[in-house]
């Protein structure tokens, strides 16, 4: 745009215009063409810095994501774990703490006690009051 309005006040130049009123009109307009081309580089380079801003914070939301998913992942493989490497015997009744969600073994004979059984992680009793 710059190369546009300097070829054009050449022009003006070369044409050897009068010093008159249409002549002030003239480069009156390329006065302000300069201005306006002044502004729209100030912008340009706004808008280019925006860019590259945007650009970082999307990279930054992407490692973001990928540690988060990478997280729940993990979470989930974690619980995955847990209820693997609990043995299941079928000696025993299995009940889950009202207060801490641990899943306790619980065998007849603890059942039939006049003792409420206890969670062992919070020891709380299983069956409550």
């Amino acid at each position: 745009m710059k190369e546009k309005i300097a070829y054009l006040r050449g022009l003006m130049d070369g044409m050897q215009l009068p010093n008159d009123d249409n002549t002030k009109l003239l480069r009156a307009i390329a006065d302000c063409l300069d201005a306006i081309s002044d502004e729209v580089e100030d912008e340009s380079a706004r808008v280019d810095m925006l860019e590259g801003d945007v650009e970082e914070i999307n990279n930054d939301l992407d490692e973001l994501d990928e540690v988060l998913g990478f997280l729940l992942e993990d979470e989930d493989d974690d619980d995955d774990d847990d209820e693997e490497d609990f043995d299941w015997e079928d000696d025993f009744d299995y009940f889950t703490c009202p207060e801490c969600g641990e899943i306790v073994p619980v065998d007849e004979e603890m059942l039939h006690d006049e003792a409420d059984p206890i969670c062992p992680k919070c020891n709380a009793k299983l069956f409550g009051d």
